[in-house]
């Protein structure tokens, strides 16, 4: 691949050669372009850009000119720039005499327009393009002193002042969006993630009042030892209102410890991927903590998972492995990671499919499976790997390959909606804790996996960033 594509790019080199040969450029027009790209590389703003465009032909060839570009949120031409005026102020940049925009070169009785033009490959980041590549006008005066070769050259400079304005009017772009995500993560922080913490605070209230109920339900029943013998009408109700009480009392504690481990799950979702430092840097950033893997991710994903794949009708396999738990605590994003099996799990709900075994028999499976490789990642340096290994039909090896692309669906998810991020970002997750991932076919289905380094505790800090 990298050979095939240095032969690629000697041979556009080549077409670019001989281009500029039948060019046959003058030494002042050749000195010309040079100047406009050292100034438009030496300037990085639009508006020097636009006083570059105007000033390059007037003091190389003495002649007048007006820009024109389209708006970056209406689309509307506007003139931005004259070699006689300079940056046109916002309120004057749009205009009713506004020439018309046009693909081919155009003239007045004194001036030409010419087109100018982006990069095709990038028209599609641009909202206004509206699928062409046209950006704006070149308005060049007067047109009695430009000959045919200069007007040719002067069709290619407007060709070169489209791909820088192009390369500009996107940085612009990706500044005003870096702008507002950084605004956004703020907002969230603000507005999502700090109130999301009055709810711990409900639910310390909440296991409090329950609580309170808990000991009124103990006064009651010491009240109807006291009324047995006193009055058996009255402690026959008593004990009517006590199996009322207690029945209350124990599916509002079962709400109460469902309704924590929503919170807990959603926090910790929160503010894994609304992290501000993942928008800052670029990356997901580590937090690294020591973690068991199966007392606080595996056995509370399958608790809230269980009834979803039991009413799907799939049997759970859950393999722990050949290794204790006290062997398995990594130092890992657990956040991060939790995302990483959450996608895994709920991608076993989705695409599991029920096989028929050697024996004829029916199955419909998610097996869970843990085991150490020694020496994985080098001497000394062990790996654990997880592997959920889920029914249905086998992907053929190129398949494999492809699964933890961006964007990429196997032929066999059918129906099932899914835009093919999952995987790619449990790749992502699992490459930046330095381990790896990848999918093996089997006769009944598929294993997808991961291995993560197994370190010792004095080798990983505590928190550490990607």
């Amino acid at each position: 691949m990298s050979r095939k594509a240095l032969e690629e790019m000697a041979a556009r080199v080549r077409e670019k050669k001989s281009a500029y040969e039948r060019y046959n450029f003058e030494r002042l027009q050749e000195e010309a372009f040079a100047t406009f790209f050292d100034l438009a590389q030496e300037y990085t703003s639009l508006e020097n850009l636009y006083l570059i465009c105007v000033t390059v032909p007037k003091e190389f060839f003495q002649l007048e000119s007006r820009l024109y570009v389209l708006h970056h949120k209406s689309g509307r031409l506007e003139k931005v720039c004259t070699s006689e005026e300079g940056l046109l102020p916002d309120a004057q940049r749009p205009d009713s005499t506004m020439p018309a925009l046009a693909e081919k070169i155009t003239e007045t009785d004194h001036s030409y327009l010419l087109p100018i033009r982006g990069n095709v490959a990038l028209t599609q980041w641009l909202p206004f393009a509206g699928g062409h590549a046209i950006l704006g006008l070149f308005e060049i005066y007067p047109k009695d002193r430009v000959d045919d070769k200069g007007l040719f050259f002067l069709e290619k400079f407007s060709n070169r002042i489209g791909y820088n304005l192009h390369q500009k009017l996107l940085l612009q772009q990706n500044i005003q969006h870096i702008k507002f995500i950084n605004q956004l993560v703020a907002d969230i922080e603000h507005n999502v993630i700090s109130p999301n913490l009055y709810y711990k605070l409900f639910l310390l209230r909440l296991k409090k009042a329950i609580e309170n109920y808990r000991e009124l339900q103990d006064k009651l029943r010491d009240l109807i030892m006291f009324t047995q013998t006193q009055d058996s009408t009255l402690c026959r109700d008593l004990c009517e209102v006590y199996h009322l009480l207690s029945t209350d009392n124990d599916e509002l504690e079962e709400e109460y410890h469902a309704l924590k481990k929503h919170y807990e799950h959603t926090s910790l979702f929160l503010e894994t991927l609304l992290r501000r430092d993942h928008f800052e840097k670029g990356t997901y950033v580590l937090r690294r903590q020591p973690c068991n893997f199966r007392t606080e991710i595996i056995q509370p994903l399958l608790e809230r998972y269980m009834p979803i794949f039991a009413k799907a009708g799939i049997t759970v396999d859950n393999k722990l492995g050949d290794i204790p738990d006290e062997e398995v605590t990594l130092f890992v994003d657990k956040g991060l990671i939790s995302q990483v099996f959450e996608n895994l799990f709920s991608n076993a709900v989705k695409y599991t499919r029920e096989v028929e075994d050697a024996r004829g028999q029916k199955i419909k499976m998610v097996s869970y499976h843990r085991n150490i490789l020694k020496n994985h990642f080098g001497e000394g340096i062990h790996g654990v790997r997880f592997s959920i290994f889920t029914t249905g039909e086998p992907l053929s090896p190129e398949e494999a390959k492809k699964l933890f692309e961006e964007g990429f669906r196997a032929s066999n998810v059918g129906r099932e909606k899914g835009t093919g991020h999952g995987l790619h970002f449990v790749k992502n997750v699992v490459e930046i804790h330095g381990g790896e991932v990848g999918c093996e076919p089997k006769k009944y289905g598929n294993t997808i996996y991961f291995i993560l380094p197994l370190k010792e505790s004095q080798d990983m800090p505590p928190s550490e960033n990607a």
